[in-house]
């Protein structure tokens, strides 16, 4: 049986709740056992039911309203047959399927004890959506989530912006100032504010209502405003939704089309401005970058390379460290390219030969290196992520083996491979810590701990002329000749001369990763 409901039958089900006399005895029959049948119809028609009985109560103006199954018939109270088959068919359905509808679980009673102590069970609440990311969020105070939890209720956003995953997959991302309310993991109103929704097929028929609208997803990527003056707008990016408004029939809208509403005027067409709406991948870049200026400017950082440059033909690579201690990097060869995020540069080395060459003066009693790679492919044993030119006693190295091992040591104390792997087109967050003062080295990927070293002798970290992306060493003749090429991207790569700890490089993780 299909997943979702036919056209034909969304068709049918709209029909019957504009005008069920326009259906023929054929349709009402199509209709009838879709409903016996398919469960997905079944909910269609419950969603159809529920928006239409809220429309009818809107426009009555009354205080209370009951919400039928079906609407009342153009001929009098009394129904037609098969009107009356529609209501039973879900009435038994209804019965034979109470035990799986999603209520509270049921609750046995327990045998009565001879000297019974009253005991209290707390109710729990489950959460409907989980914060994703948020920018510089604050919520108000009685109208805020529990920590990252958001359940049943009222939330006034006024810093910030957030990004919240409903349980169904649903990714609503919200612009302060905003007042919204979650409903259920189906629904949610807006009464201010900015709202882009994201519904993957899980979550088809998610529903974002306002005063006076009721926006229902078919599977697709919109966006909702409220301003002030309750003026509203709705912007259909991608797939299509079907608008509900007030004493209208309901109204299909596709991608690229977007309306304005204003208080004192008719609606109009206007352009969809997919800019103006946050999405998580936005909010997680203005995240990364706040993250970032604090690394840049830590007093033990050596260098920084964001790849950032204002010319894809510039040939020097800026060390946006504060400190001064390491010069700007020089482009062998390497091409300017996307990072993980659109808006985000990074550095492709993908031809033999290709690296960024740098010289770290001084000798250290702990470093910590860490930076964001994507590995194209394995062309050779080893891969150059960071190393020292040669391999002199104290200098550390950091490569990837064929497997996609990260394959570290320090010259003439230890070699270390980890036995977690970074997968091939994939960005992946390395890190590692060194400490010549307590002979011990931890490596990380993705913010876990993959590895872990300890070595006999005392011997000062050093590095001197260094490359990225390839690793130069002295032949006989005196010429430094480069091999280990990476084949892959780096889009951010920074040493310090401290031991960053295992929260500030899982910090450090979680403030990159929001770039799809």
């Amino acid at each position: 049986m299909s997943s979702e409901p036919s056209p034909l039958t969304d068709e049918l089900i709209e029909r019957y709740f504009l005008d069920p006399q326009t259906l023929s005895e054929t349709e009402q029959a199509a209709l009838i056992r879709a409903l016996k049948e398919d469960p997905s119809v079944r909910n269609r028609f419950r969603v159809a039911a529920f928006i239409d009985a809220e429309l009818r109560f809107e426009s009555s103006g009354e205080e209370s309203s009951p919400a039928p199954i079906a609407p009342t018939s153009s001929q009098g109270n009394a129904w037609p047959k098969w009107i009356l088959a529609i209501a039973a068919t879900l009435l038994l359905i209804g019965v034979l399927g109470y035990v799986n509808w999603p209520a509270k679980p049921q609750q046995t009673q327990p045998q009565i004890a001879d000297n019974p102590e009253p005991t209290t069970q707390p109710e729990v609440v489950t959460a409907i959506a989980q914060l994703d990311v948020g920018h510089n969020h604050r919520f108000e105070p009685g109208f805020a989530p529990d920590g990252n939890e958001f359940r049943e209720g009222k939330y006034h956003l006024s810093e910030g912006e957030v990004t919240l995953t409903f349980q169904n997959g649903v990714a609503v991302s919200l612009e302060s100032p905003a007042r919204f309310s979650i409903i259920d993991s189906m629904r949610m109103q807006l009464d201010h504010g900015r709202a882009r929704a994201i519904v993957p097929e899980s979550g088809h028929g998610f529903v974002i209502e306002t005063s006076t609208m009721v926006v229902e997803d078919l599977g697709t990527e919109f966006g909702v405003v409220v301003d002030d003056e309750q003026n509203q707008e709705l912007h259909v990016f991608a797939g299509e939704v079907r608008l509900h408004e007030k004493n209208s029939p309901p109204e299909l809208l596709t991608e690229n089309s977007a309306l304005a509403w204003a208080t004192d005027t008719k609606r109009r067409s206007i352009t969809p401005d997919d800019q103006a709406f946050a999405t998580s991948m936005s909010i997680g870049y203005k995240r990364w970058l706040d993250h970032s200026l604090k690394l840049r400017e830590d007093p033990a950082a050596l260098f920084y390379f964001d790849f950032e440059t204002e010319s894809r033909k510039s040939e020097e690579v800026i060390n946006r460290a504060t400190t001064g201690i390491v010069d700007n990097g020089q482009l062998t060869s390497g091409i300017w390219a996307t990072g993980r995020w659109p808006e985000k540069g990074a550095m492709l080395f993908e031809n033999t030969g290709d690296r960024v060459e740098l010289n770290i003066p001084g000798e250290y009693d702990q470093i910590t290196i860490m930076g964001w790679v994507q590995i194209n492919r394995y062309d050779f044993a080893l891969q150059t992520v960071f190393n020292s030119v040669d391999y002199s006693p104290g200098q550390h190295h950091w490569n990837l083996t064929r497997g996609g091992s990260l394959r570290m040591g320090l010259s003439s104390q230890y070699d270390l491979t980890s036995k977690q792997t970074l997968p091939r087109n994939m960005w992946t967050h390395v890190a590692a810590q060194i400490d010549a003062e307590a002979n011990e080295s931890v490596y990380y990927i993705n913010g876990e701990e993959v590895g872990r070293k300890k070595w006999n002798d005392k011997i000062p970290i050093r590095y001197g002329p260094s490359s990225i992306g390839a690793w130069g060493h002295t032949n006989r003749s005196g010429k430094v000749v480069y091999s280990r090429d990476l084949r892959g991207r780096i889009d951010e790569i920074a040493l310090f001369s401290r031991i960053l700890s295992a929260n500030e490089i899982r910090d450090a993780y979680e403030a990159g990763s929001n770039f799809q």
